[in-house]
């Protein structure tokens, strides 16, 4: 028999209702409160901030409250409740003092509860300054328990002053201590005093509250959690796929504090140690692929990663650097060079560190090895888009070394004909095309390829 001068390489794509890794097409929308005027921690990390600082209807003055307590994400981090109004870290003020005389303040007062467990603490900063320069207050620390609204002042001491820097958080922040979960602590009514009177803090009573909504793609973590209030949000839904109706679109962003944030998407979590976890895993491809756009803002670099790992382990990592202008839809493929028996994969994509910069990704496949051929002549690898099994589509991707009539049937187990598609004369080269198979059963089906005089028949699944 003449020589079959084709080579296949078949991929079969699942799309489940986990499909987010195919072409991001499932997206959930988010709402979180967040205390207006103040950075908090929901406006750090929304995803564990929303329950580290929340508003309470448990109010001594008004409607709301703040409450504040730490909350144990899933990477095992502590992320501690706070509010802040200035730059601790720079020593800056956030909000003025106008007291009379020349802003001389003797305490801030105000009313809190709360119930510190032993060996925590919970920590209220208030420093006043003038003209940038300190002149009165520091940091008091709460310890112990308090189940009732009880009015408190510290002495701040400040002859004169023109603003203010004021936060309170659960541990002790300033020694990088988080707190223990559950301890907690509420405010309401700040104030600050002399003898001539009082002046409210900006939203004293913390009844003032805003809204925002993002979409995030299912299954992944992204940016937008530390984007809340942002005019232009990193990580986006975009119009702008490959296939199907949505892609993904991350861009590196200036923030309205004047830090970089990178857009970044990941199936694992952000650390404290960067990127973590992942999802589970236990297939073992032999290679990934995906389409992707990038926009560098200047010289800048976008990256993707992939790392599979074992018992926590990594035992196989690949990706790809972008870094040239890429307009239109560019296909990114990489070979596993080696045999992997991972438990997970850490997926991260990233479009760089210079504001403006973007990347778009759409379309993540991965390839698996199954054993089949004619004569030995035809080799078959089957790619499927994590999670398997396939449900309801099915891509082929196959190359021509030499121009060849080429007909793709699929076959049930009884020999019956479900799916046919003639494609003509295909000259050499690569071709991708997609089959609906939302009608198919579980259970076993083949593919029959025709070229020319000849036919190759190769087995496959669907759950």
């Amino acid at each position: 028999m003449k020589l079959l001068s084709l080579f296949f390489l078949a991929f079969l794509l699942s799309m489940t209702t986990f499909a987010q890794y195919e072409g991001f097409e499932n997206w959930s929308t988010d709402t979180i409160l967040s205390l207006n005027d103040y950075n908090t921690a929901v406006s750090e990390n929304p995803s564990s901030g929303v329950g580290a600082t929340s508003r309470s209807t448990d109010a001594y003055l008004g409607t709301y409250s703040i409450r504040l307590e730490p909350v144990v994400e899933t990477s095992g981090d502590t992320t501690f409740g706070f509010f802040l109004s200035g730059d601790p870290d720079n020593f800056k003020p956030g909000q003025p003092v106008t007291l009379s005389p020349n802003g001389s303040t003797d305490s801030i007062i105000g009313y809190y509860k709360y119930d510190i467990l032993p060996n925590d603490t919970a920590v209220l900063l208030a420093q006043t300054f003038l003209m940038g320069a300190p002149t009165g207050g520091g940091a008091f620390f709460i310890t112990g328990s308090q189940p009732n609204w009880t009015r408190f002042a510290y002495h701040i001491g400040a002859a004169i002053a023109d603003s203010l820097l004021i936060a309170a958080a659960n541990g002790n922040p300033l020694n990088n201590f988080n707190g223990l979960p559950g301890s907690w602590i509420q405010f309401d009514n700040i104030q600050l005093k002399n003898t001539s009177g009082t002046q409210d803090i900006i939203n004293h009573s913390f009844e003032n509250w805003s809204s925002f909504t993002w979409d995030t793609p299912d299954g992944w973590n992204t940016s937008n959690d530390f984007a809340i209030g942002q005019p232009i949000l990193p990580c986006q839904k975009t119009t702008d796929s490959y296939s199907g109706s949505y892609g993904l679109k991350l861009t590196t962003i200036g923030n309205n504090l004047g830090n970089v944030l990178g857009g970044y998407a990941t199936n694992g979590t952000m650390g404290q140690n960067g990127m973590q976890g992942g999802a589970p895993f236990f297939n073992s491809p032999v290679g990934i692929e995906f389409y992707y756009k990038y926009t560098p803002s200047g010289v800048d670099t976008g990256f993707s990663s992939f790392q599979f790992s074992q018992n926590g382990i990594p035992v196989y990592q690949l990706g790809n650097s972008f870094i040239d202008t890429t307009s239109s839809y560019t296909l990114w493929s990489d070979t596993i060079l080696s045999v992997i028996y991972p438990d997970s994969l850490l997926i991260t994509l990233w479009s760089g560190s210079t504001p403006g910069s973007e990347l778009i990704i759409d379309n993540i496949d991965f390839a698996f090895a199954i054993i089949g051929g004619f004569e030995n002549k035809v080799s078959v690898e089957q790619l499927v888009a994590y999670p398997v099994p396939a449900t309801d589509k099915i891509k082929l991707r196959f190359s021509t070394s030499e121009g060849n009539n080429v007909i793709i049937k699929f076959i049930d187990i009884q020999g019956k004909e479900l799916l046919s598609r003639s494609m003509g004369y295909l000259p050499p080269g690569t071709y991708r095309e997609s089959f609906n198979t939302s009608d198919f059963a579980s259970g076993v089906y083949f593919i029959e390829f025709t070229l020319g005089s000849e036919k190759f028949i190769e087995r496959f699944n669907i759950k």
